[in-house]
């Protein structure tokens, strides 16, 4: 599966390899979408999902290049109920996969990962039954990857697209930088390692407290690879940062998630029975002195 998200009434829509299919609350599918199927020259490639802000869409990134399925990317708006192809166009992108976010204005931004080609952002509507896309450039362009918008939708929040060393708070729609945070700056005293990096899983807790993954290298086993992360969260208003969770190793397929009300979803790193699960965490903050 390359990605899942789930609709204003709770049921399920999934991207796998090759489609893209909604589930009822039964487990029954209501609708399925064909992407196509890759070529005999297919790389990594995983399709992208989001549901639009009124939950009547579903905005698909098809990486149908890596798929040797096409020259280009393609961006599908489906219907959410039905399935139906409302529009489609090419991308001038050749990705590996892409983040998609939808705002509370319809609009989607689409920021798409090209490996060591770099990224490239894309805002995307659909209007009136016409589907726009436009390619962001200047101060917030594909070297940003994005992460997620405030409550208010008038903030931004990026990671670097190389490393990442560093998440930036972004004023929207016109991108200047409000707040930006190097790795080494926020770097809990546990963690080892002296060249520190993030992970792309960062997000907003609240309207003033940011939630990232500082992770660094083991000193003692001399690889060049992160080895253990820390969750930190980010005050805004002060810019003080603070770790808020255990040393652990990190599990990359399970980067903690912050849910824009004070809380994120993470792995449980000893979960009873020895099987992982997933806990939801709140944060509070330090009683005043």
């Amino acid at each position: 599966m390359d990605d899942v998200v789930a609709t204003g009434d709770g049921e399920v829509v999934y991207a796998a390899t090759d489609v893209v299919v909604r589930l009822d609350h039964d487990g029954e599918v209501v609708w399925s979408h064909d992407l196509g199927a890759g070529g005999p020259r297919r790389g990594l490639s995983r399709s992208g999902l989001a549901v639009s802000s009124d939950d009547t869409l579903i905005w698909v990134y098809a990486a149908d290049a890596m798929a040797d399925r096409g020259d280009d990317d393609r961006l599908l708006v489906l219907d959410s109920r039905t399935g139906l192809l409302l529009g489609s166009t090419a991308l001038e992108s050749v990705g590996h996969g892409a983040e998609l976010l939808t705002h509370e204005d319809g609009s989607l931004l689409v920021g798409i990962a090209q490996g060591q080609d770099g990224g490239i952002l894309y805002v995307a509507r659909f209007d009136d039954g016409v589907l726009t896309v436009r390619e962001l450039i200047g101060m917030l362009d594909g070297d940003r990857v994005p992460r997620a918008f405030s409550s208010d939708g008038t903030r931004l929040l990026t990671c670097e697209y190389a490393g990442p060393d560093d998440v930036a708070v972004h004023s929207w729609p016109d991108g200047s930088v409000l707040a930006s945070f190097a790795a080494e700056d926020l770097v809990p005293d546990e963690l080892p390692g002296e060249e520190p990096l993030l992970e792309y899983g960062a997000g907003f807790l609240d309207d003033d407290h940011v939630f990232v993954v500082v992770k660094g290298e083991d000193d003692e086993s001399g690889d060049d690879f992160a080895e253990c992360a820390v969750p930190v969260v980010i005050d805004l208003v002060s810019g003080v940062s603070r770790a808020v969770g255990a040393l652990a190793a990190p599990v990359l397929d399970h980067e903690p998630v912050a849910l824009g009300d004070g809380t994120w979803i993470a792995v449980d790193p000893e979960p009873a029975g020895g099987v992982e699960s997933l806990v939801r965490r709140r944060f509070r903050l330090a009683p005043s002195a």
